[in-house]
């Protein structure tokens, strides 16, 4: 402890060269932090939603398929299931806006039955389940777009060749893992719609039907029972859990852990080429110091332990920064008004804290050659090299 002010002045020598150099660290390993906790926040609030027991329903041959709305009756009967609901995406355009929003036809009343940690007033509920063309919309998209009850709400259609209108009759909440950007509106509304405009051909087709399970323990039965209800059927579905459906999404988009463990393998190589480059430059410029340092009687481990101490100090810096930093704006901004989705998006602590100790590593290992040939210099040929 009683060299820390020494390592400390030594650190802010070069102020401009310490600056640039913990920036650099800084903006990296946010980069690597932000990436790592695209995937760890997803893995961690998929593992939040296995409480809730619930299994997706899609056609075998994925979401380009349909699945006839008379399934969902049948899913009912299934033992072991608790509740079922149909969840078609709409997809419509609001606006001039071109970024959709999560937008599902669905039933009013079993919606809040297998979404079970979603909460409505009962008031607003039962306006809702009373108005076939009422909608109700999650917390934080009714904030971002100023929605409130009683709002209309025209959405162009794009995947249903039809143009809606909603009445806002209520607004739900939820945990804060939950998703709350939903816009939910009647089945039957988006059904009527489309026979009535002669789009009889994409009526009656549930998109995907999500059901509660009874148990943890009564979802294989029941994903088994639910396949062969249907294997030999025209529509033959494919169960999976809520997190296989969302992992899904993923695997559509290929190997993304392999990319973005490669791409950090890249930056973390950068890094180290970097802080080695400024630790060397720093130690070449004070060469006649470490002689000196050496000849008033500092040991070999005690000025290998000095410099080394620089650079980890140098690489905390930038990991406070950048890992620490990235956590802190993450906690504190609202993602969900740059983009619908982006709201369930953190930096776990374990990934932040995993980032701060990898900055330290970078220290560690940039400042192992350079400290080394410093403790190893002899004090004459210190004394006699001209910088």
């Amino acid at each position: 402890m009683k060299y820390l002010p020494l390592i400390f002045r030594n650190v802010m020598r070069n102020k401009i060269r310490t600056l640039f150099t913990g920036a650099s660290i800084a903006v990296s390993l946010f980069l690597v932090v932000t990436l790592h906790s695209l995937l760890a926040s997803q893995d961690e609030i998929m593992e939040r939603t296995k409480v809730h027991d619930r299994v997706a329903v899609l056609h075998e041959a994925g979401l380009a398929g349909r699945i006839p709305i008379a399934y969902v009756d049948r899913i009912r009967k299934v033992p072991g299931v608790v509740c079922a609901t149909p969840m078609s995406w709409f997809g419509g355009n609001y606006r001039e806006e071109k970024v959709q929003f999560p937008q599902f036809a669905t039933d009013p009343k079993e919606i809040f039955n297998v979404y079970e940690e979603y909460t409505i007033p009962a008031d607003q509920l039962k306006a809702w389940q009373a108005d076939k063309s009422g909608c109700v919309v999650g917390s934080v998209i009714a904030r971002n777009k100023g929605w409130n009850v009683g709002d209309k709400i025209a959405l162009q259609g794009n995947i249903y060749p039809v143009n809606v209108e909603f009445v806002v009759r209520g607004i739900y909440d939820g945990p804060s893992t939950a998703n709350k950007e939903w816009l939910l509106f009647n089945f039957e509304y988006l059904d009527d719609k489309l026979k009535k405009e002669n789009h009889e051909a994409r009526a009656g087709n549930a998109g995907i039907i999500m059901l509660r399970a009874a148990s943890a323990d009564a979802i294989p039965a029941v994903m088994q029972t639910i396949e062969n209800s249907f294997a030999s059927s025209d529509a033959p579905v494919k169960p999976m859990t809520e997190q296989q459906f969302a992992q899904s999404f993923t695997e559509m988009m290929g190997n993304v852990r392999g990319f973005i463990r490669y791409t950090s393998m890249a930056v973390v190589a950068a890094l180290l080429c970097v802080a080695a480059n400024t630790m060397a430059m720093s130690l070449r410029e004070r060469t006649r110091e470490i002689a000196l340092l050496k000849a008033i009687g500092f040991s070999q481990s005690t000025v290998l332990g000095l410099f080394l101490s620089e650079a980890v100090l140098i690489g905390l810096l930038g990991g406070v920064l950048g890992a620490l930093g990235g956590k802190l704006l993450f906690a504190s901004v609202d993602l969900s008004k740059v983009a619908p989705g982006l709201g369930l998006f953190f930096i776990p602590w374990k990934t932040a804290l995993g980032g701060l100790a990898l900055s330290a590593a970078i220290g560690f290992f940039s400042g192992v050659v350079p400290s080394w040939r410093a403790a190893r210099m002899s004090v004459v040929s210190g004394l006699r090299k001209v910088v």
